[in-house]
């Protein structure tokens, strides 16, 4: 079987267009290659800032918990304390109580039920005259 003779011109486009394929084709690799490397980094960096979340979120406390440390915090300053709601924290916060004397002021409030006034609070045992005039700009009912 003949095959018919080409050009030369035609001999030369024909391995243009082969060569141009080929390297293409290796391009094509090469690009291949770096956009696989390129993913794997992506992913381990994705993986990384997600641990960084995760950390910061579980180490954050939840507004709930904030607003319990705000609250707390202002009670025991200087504002106002509830002689018939403090807790042992807040009532040691007065001057001249501590542990013991709060601890008698919410086992009388358990026992007798709410204050009426703030001179009930004398009926405590430790509790007199001078330590409730100490504290009576700070204490409420």
């Amino acid at each position: 079987m003949n095959l018919p003779q080409l050009s030369s011109k035609t001999n030369f486009l024909l391995l243009l267009t082969l060569w141009f394929g080929l390297v293409s084709s290796l391009n094509a690799k090469q690009f291949d290659q770096s956009y696989a490397q390129w993913k794997i980094q992506q992913q381990k960096y994705d993986q990384q800032l997600a641990k960084q979340d995760d950390q910061y979120y579980l180490s954050r406390p939840t507004q709930q918990q904030s607003f319990k440390q705000v609250s707390s915090s202002v009670n025991i300053s200087s504002d106002k304390i509830s002689l018939n709601h403090a807790n042992l924290q807040q009532l040691q916060s007065l001057s001249g109580v501590g542990e013991k004397k709060a601890q008698a002021i919410i086992e009388y409030r358990q026992k007798n039920g709410a204050f009426k006034a703030l001179d009930e609070l004398v009926n405590v045992k430790g509790i007199g005259p001078k330590l409730l005039e100490k504290n009576r700009a700070r204490l409420v009912l």
